[in-house]
């Protein structure tokens, strides 16, 4: 009947507002790896302040943040924690749409962002991108603790955005089974893709 009269029916809404989503890309780079490098470059894109507010060196902790841009709506870090180290890209806020709509625009901007860093004159070699392994984690603790309600509701989702980036069943995703961590998923490709791949399949 409303139909009739001209008037939409509203669109039913997600039921969180999912905003602190972050991926990261796994590189080849050792655990001993000289930060240096990374302190160089972002203190070059620290000068935008538009987008960035600090940056902090924690390349002294083992297995730590490592380097990492801070910024007014995500940060970036060149990460040494977790299984192996890489690029981290950590949405704050700023995402709307469906749960699928927010999860493609931080994969998107991640890897965007990931790809600049790697065309930077001092990004070392031997950090070489591995972007068909990925990490994929929920850091709101409240919204999205890690229990089977969270994944009930979030899976799906997740699945959906996996298919179209890796393609249906050419991957693995292992989901992080410690109630004591955030939830998430540790991503391996089938066929690793590049990045410009990876790109390409996310854009709108």
């Amino acid at each position: 009947m409303t139909e009739a009269l001209g008037f939409q029916p509203l669109a039913t809404p997600d039921p969180l507002d999912l905003q602190r989503i972050s991926v990261k890309i796994l590189t080849d780079a050792p655990r001993t790896l000289d930060l240096n490098p990374f302190l160089v470059i972002f203190a070059r894109w620290r000068t935008d302040t538009s987008q960035w507010v600090d940056l902090a060196d924690y390349a002294h902790m083992p297995a730590g943040p490592g380097i990492v841009l801070v910024g007014r709506l995500c940060n970036f870090s060149f990460d040494l924690g977790s299984e192996a180290p890489g690029v981290l890209y950590t949405s704050k806020k700023g995402l709307d749409g469906t749960t699928e709509e927010r999860l493609q625009s931080v994969l998107r901007s991640g890897f965007e962002m990931a790809r600049v860093l790697a065309s930077e004159k001092e990004f070392p070699a031997e950090a070489r991108l591995r972007p068909g392994a990925l990490e994929l984690t929920f850091n709101d603790r409240l919204d999205t603790p890690n229990t089977e309600a969270t994944d009930r509701l979030l899976r799906p989702a997740v699945w959906s955005v996996l298919d179209r980036l890796m393609g249906p069943g050419a991957y693995q995703g292992r989901p992080e089974v410690d109630p004591a961590r955030r939830y998430g998923f540790s991503i391996r490709a089938d066929h690793p893709p590049s990045l410009d791949e990876l790109r390409a399949r996310l854009k709108s």
